[in-house]
């Protein structure tokens, strides 16, 4: 539209400014048309009002305001940007926001959601700014690009995959904190510049696991596998951070000052919302020992395999939010170290080996100086490479079966090893499939490899074993308070007797009674309920079929029998004689 000279009436400040569309709204097109009625100038928009004998303006937006795009997400629902100049800092800039067509239809709520974006009009004028918009629309339709919309990384509901904010198509995020998270998934440098930088992790395992778990990713989805955790813990300056950066690189800035690299000092709510963003993504958490509440990691590596955040009551904003994404995370501690839970071994893979091992320095700084210039290229084009496999006939059942057969591979001889075989399957998968088409620039880790760094059976696997220690080391320093047990004035201890020492024979059984054991249990952070069916299965406890329940035993002691949890010899070694 060509600009109008200006009216005796009208100061040239206010010269209507139809040619700034051009140079302000870069996006919309030559020949976008000022709606009959209507004006625009640098002083806002206004409508055309007659008033006797004289028509008035009246102004309703502040500054320059139009919609600028409209979008349709992969459910079908309809968004349109809305742009406007704001020169609070001086110089003329421009802010848009995307919002639902619904929300731009009713200008009240329209001013509630972006006021404090800077959107340039009042509530009062909310009926004139919808008309504005609708009218806007209408004047030029046609004109206005169309363009599809994403409000997540990764998978898409049509099956495409969204990588970048960069990749072409607009990524609209659920939660205004997470734009800049989002714009850290970029790219920068090349593919062989990355491809350079980590051949040197070649010889060691850990960093390469870690990279392989990145792209791993993806692959969640078409093999349906839930969420999991991959943990790399050791002490310090072994190069933790930097093998957790190789991995992240393969889609964003791995800077420790980017906002895709995120640490333990947290939230609950703001971890998922962080998981939120992504479909098939790899997401990092760095360094367990910044967390201020341990019972956070707890909670995380519990709701993690889920898919899906909290329940919150209400319909509250941010219920259920779903995921799809391996977490690597790092620390001094294990992160298992955090939970007492017997179910949070099976969610999560652990390693404690050092990434870079003792003399690995000089290849970690050199990884990690190549990957914080080149990063972004590989993640998506190990998806674009898997793509081409899941499109071929039969692709999605032959990817599927090689899952299956390597997670036979790794089930290893107890039940724990065997629930972990799929995750680590998928790694192995993922690594196989990226040295396959040369996008990893070394040969995959062996079988005997893997088997070692996961599929073999660890302590910390067997919480009902660690429970049992808990308990074997309070009835060794307060066996005085066992009736029958080391001599002593046979009062009652003020706290009430622990339970009882049984002789048959040469066979002793220690006897706990069930509230003083549960309090023992609970003080370590072990749910009673939780191990008392492992103890069993081992073997440590009294079973007596007449009993309800059978681990129950009645037992007499200070002239009374009460029912309580009834030790075997076997569940105290040798060495570590009870009384």
């Amino acid at each position: 539209m060509k600009p109008r000279p200006p009216s005796s009436d009208q100061a040239p400040e206010q010269l209507d400014i139809g040619f700034e569309y051009h140079s302000v709204f870069a996006s919309l097109p030559d020949g976008t048309k000022t709606p009959t009625g209507y004006r625009v100038n640098r002083g806002g928009v206004s409508l055309r009002r007659s008033a006797g004998k004289e028509d008035v303006w009246v102004r309703f937006a502040f500054a320059p305001l139009v919609m600028t795009a409209t979008f349709e997400d992969p459910d079908g629902e309809q968004f349109v940007e809305l742009s406007w100049t704001d020169r609070s800092k001086g110089k003329p800039r421009v802010v848009s926001r995307i919002v639902s067509r619904e929300t731009a239809k009713r200008g009240r709520e329209l001013v509630r959601r972006l006021g404090g974006a800077g959107l340039p009009a009042v509530e009062g004028d909310s009926r004139l700014l919808e008309r504005w918009l609708a009218e806007f629309e209408a004047a030029n339709r046609g004109k206005i690009p169309s363009e599809p919309l994403a409000h997540w990384l990764g998978w898409q509901p049509d099956g495409s995959f969204v990588a970048s904010p960069e990749d072409g198509v607009k990524v609209d995020v659920v939660y205004d904190e997470l734009r800049e998270v989002a714009k850290a998934h970029g790219r920068s440098g090349t593919l062989r510049g990355w491809q350079n930088a980590v051949k040197g992790l070649e010889p060691f395992p850990v960093p390469r696991v870690a990279v392989a778990a990145s792209l791993a990713a993806s692959l969640l989805n078409p093999l349906r596998i839930n969420s999991f955790t991959l943990d790399i813990s050791s002490r310090s300056t072994k190069g933790k951070t930097t093998a957790l950066q190789c991995a992240l690189s393969a889609w964003a800035n791995p800077s420790e000052q980017s906002d895709a690299m995120s640490n333990w000092r947290t939230t609950l709510y703001a971890i998922e919302k962080r998981l939120n963003l992504v479909r098939g993504i790899v997401t990092v958490f760095d360094e367990t020992m910044a967390v201020t509440d341990d019972s956070l990691i707890d909670e995380v590596l519990y709701q993690l395999p889920m898919n899906h955040g909290k329940a919150r009551s209400g319909g509250a904003f941010g219920n259920m939010l779903p995921w799809e994404t391996i977490l690597l995370s790092s620390g001094e501690r294990p992160a298992l170290s955090f939970t007492t839970s017997q179910g949070a071994a099976a969610r999560i893979l652990g390693t404690t080996l050092p990434p870079f091992g003792d003399n690995g320095g000089p290849a970690a700084v050199k990884a990690r100086e190549g990957v914080l210039e080149n990063f972004g290229h590989a993640g998506p084009e190990f998806v674009t490479h898997l793509r081409g496999l899941l499109d071929k006939p039969g692709g999605k059942d032959r990817l599927r079966e090689r899952h299956r057969q390597l997670a036979d591979k790794f089930r290893g001889d107890n039940d724990m090893t065997g629930r972990r075989a799929p995750m680590v399957a998928a790694l192995v998968l993922a690594e196989l499939i990226a040295c396959e088409s040369r996008l990893l620039p070394y040969k995959p880790l062996t079988e005997e490899q893997w088997q070692c760094l996961f599929a073999t059976h660890s302590p910390t696997d067997n919480r009902p074993e660690m429970a049992m220690d808990v308990v074997r080391e309070y009835i060794a320093g307060h066996a005085w308070e066992l009736w029958g047990g080391v001599p002593m004035d046979e009062r009652q201890p003020t706290r009430g007797w622990l339970g009882a020492v049984k002789r048959s024979g040469e066979q002793t059984k220690v006897a706990i009674l069930p509230e003083r054991l549960r309090g023992i249990l609970s003080d370590a952070g072990y749910s009673l309920d939780a191990v008392v069916g492992g103890w069993i299965d081992s073997g440590y406890l009294e079973l007596r079929d007449n009993q309800r329940p059978k681990h129950l035993v009645p037992t007499r002691f200070d002239g009374r029998v009460a029912k309580c949890f009834t030790f075997l010899p076997k569940a105290f070694p040798d060495d570590q004689e009870a009384t």
